[in-house]
């Protein structure tokens, strides 16, 4: 699985256009984005300042803005709706490409223009069910600025209309015959579907939760981006229910409101700013230096380098792509097979899913009761225990294949490493100790993270300009958007399981292993790791998190060690063969193969599921930290 082609790239795909022939779409669609592009940059740039800007002011003065907050979560809605239909434009969105990818050129085009077709149906159900919700919200008033609570949903309503705009751009690539079929693929599915709901409808319980996961599965294998996927099942499971629609376009709405969802775009940017601004080489030269007299060293430097850029990018294919591409030439250099490389780099990914900032332990805890601080903090000792995993696999590896230490490196130089990095290493200090002191919100440590970053970067390491931070700018919020967008659909898809009833028919399903905490365990660990693998990390939290959290009530088991174990879970999934997409990426940026990698992989899985194991085995590693600074 894999984020689809960037527009410029799988526009050549299909019908061959001339050089020479600009098409109006082609004069108008990359005029908006760029409009747009703009209008996001802005948006995300001034929210940088509104909320660093409040937090200082909090901080010196002992006041803040009472309409800050109130401001900056209309900026993130519109970072999400806004920002998702320009991902969508440049293929940021989610896409599981493998089984599409198989079928012969021809009816692979037919699918792709069936792809944007479906996208255009599900914007157009959004904009017909957000009518009413508009309407019953005109008349109730925000609570600082006292507006219509309509104007919030005002991004909601430009979000979708610019996605229909942008998949009307990208069908204009494609020839007559695909039209027909594409039309006939959507139209059929959607008649099918009506004919079904008609004769056998309502479905409810157990028949509706099993036709809406079946749709999604379908629906995903068939290359529609997995956030529109997940929005289109909710209306479809909520109207074949018998429930009023309009309740997922509220939820939508309702599942981006929180507060701390408000850190994801300045993670994002932190980690851009960072690989961008120079950061990733002075922390990679400090690694190596300090450990790389161990046996395979380059390899140990590896993993401790992804365990320190984990607390800084909170993504982890940012993580794989900035120590990867930075390491790359010196393990080549020194012999290392890249195949191997490539297997050690996708381990390491997996260590970092619980390392803060992690956007996906943010997002976890934004859906469910989790304190966002303790999670921080809970995740921390358990990737050391699966980095110290692969450390020790490493290490015997390394003494069976002779591989090489670095060469050694004076006191010295270490220490002029040393102080090269430290304003690298200053970020995840500077994250921890205001998240753990309690002295900012990690919303508010978010935007002090972003402000160092670029101080860092422009002063410090001088890899930044102005025409380099807007480019950082435009990118981090259309990432943002797509990740943004993908928690709302994920969460009104998760709500309507909810109340379709997934939970009671989970609880059976384990009863029926005699429903111990053991079995439960088991079973979370299994689905976490599949789904992970089939839907992306982030999807497949999203939906089956927060239902998951909630039975951890009926065995007696940790709902925060619970919480570290199925994202490492998640984690594993997004990392392994056939549809892991960092398992893809890695294998991209290490200049090999997938059937390469693979067998190189397994002993560091292996590894890896005996950490996991092991931490779900003893609660105590993920609770000890936050019980020794009484966070839980």
């Amino acid at each position: 699985m894999k984020p689809a082609a960037a527009t410029s790239e799988h526009r050549t795909l299909g019908v061959e256009m001339s050089a020479d022939l600009e098409l109006p779409h082609q004069r108008f669609s990359p005029r908006l984005e760029r409009t747009f592009d703009v209008l996001l940059s802005l948006m995300l740039f001034l929210e940088l300042l509104l909320l660093f800007g409040n937090t200082a002011m909090r901080g010196l003065l002992g006041t803040s803005l009472v309409w800050a907050n109130e401001v900056a979560e209309y900026s993130l809605t519109s970072l999400a709706f806004i920002g998702g239909a320009i991902a969508y434009h440049r293929g940021l969105h989610l896409v599981v490409r493998f089984a599409i990818d198989k079928l012969p050129e021809r009816w692979r085009e037919c699918v792709e223009c069936a792809r944007h077709y479906f996208v255009i149906v599900v914007a157009l159900i959004g904009l017909r069910y957000a009518v009413p919700m508009w309407h019953e919200a005109w008349n109730t008033l925000t609570v600082v600025l006292q507006i219509p609570k309509s104007w919030t949903l005002l991004p909601f309503f430009i979000g979708m209309a610019l996605t229909v705009v942008f998949a009307l751009a990208e069908l204009r690539r494609h020839t007559a015959r695909q039209h027909v079929v594409a039309v006939l693929l959507v139209g059929g599915l959607t008649l099918a579907w009506f004919l079904a709901q008609y004769f056998t409808g309502p479905w409810l319980g157990t028949a509706g939760i099993g036709f809406a996961l079946l749709l999604l599965l379908f629906l995903v294998f068939a290359g529609v981006p997995i956030a529109y996927v997940l929005s289109v099942t909710a209306y479809i499971l909520i109207y074949s229910s018998g429930e009023e629609p309009m309740a997922v376009s509220l939820a939508m709405s309702n599942g981006i409101s929180s507060f701390i969802l408000l850190a994801v775009p300045f993670f994002i940017l932190a980690g851009n700013v960072m690989t961008d601004g120079g950061l990733t080489k002075p922390l990679a030269d400090w690694v190596t230096a300090m450990v790389g007299r161990m046996r395979g060293g380059l390899l140990q430097a590896l993993v401790i380098a992804m365990y320190i850029f984990s607390g800084i990018s909170g993504s982890k294919i940012a993580d794989v792509a900035a120590v990867g591409t930075t390491l790359k030439g010196m393990l080549k250099e020194q012999g290392y097979d890249p195949a191997e490389s490539g297997a050690v780099l996708s381990a390491a990914g997996i260590m970092g899913e619980t390392i803060p900032p992690s956007l996906v332990m943010m997002v976890l805890a934004s859906i469910t009761t989790l304190s966002v601080a303790t999670f921080f903090v809970a995740g921390v000792v358990p990737a050391a225990v699966l980095g110290l995993c692969l450390m020790i696999m490493i290490n015997r590896r390394a003494k069976r294949f002779d591989w090489p230490r670095c060469p050694a490196v004076s006191w010295t130089e270490r220490t002029r490493l040393s102080i090269r990095a430290l304003p690298a290493l200053m970020v995840p200090i500077i994250l921890i100790i205001g998240i753990v002191g309690g002295f900012a919100t990690t919303t508010e440590v978010s935007s002090i993270a972003v402000v160092f970053s670029i101080a860092v970067s422009v002063f410090i390491y001088r890899g930044m300009n102005l025409k380099s931070f807007i480019t950082t700018l435009a990118d981090s919020g259309a990432m943002a958007g797509m990740v943004l967008f993908m928690v709302s659909a994920g969460s009104a898809f998760s709500w309507t399981l909810a109340i379709s009833g997934l939970q009671p028919v989970v609880a059976e399903f384990l009863a029926m292993f005699g429903g111990s905490a053991f079995a439960f365990m088991a079973f979370s660990i299994v689905l976490m790791v599949v789904m992970g693998s089939i839907l992306e990390g982030l999807p497949s939290l999203l939906i089956f998190g927060p239902m998951l959290l909630q039975l951890t009530r009926n065995y007696g088991i940790d709902p925060m060690a619970f919480g570290i174990v199925i994202i490492i879970s998640m984690g594993i999934g997004t990392f392994i063969p056939p549809f892991g997409v960092c398992y893809f990426v890695t294998c991209s940026v290490m200049d090999t193969s997938v059937e390469k990698v693979t067998p190189r992989f397994l002993p560091y899985l292996a590894v890896l599921l005996i950490g996991l194991i092991c931490i779900a085995l003893f609660p105590a590693i993920s609770l000890a930290l936050p019980h020794a600074f009484n966070l839980h």
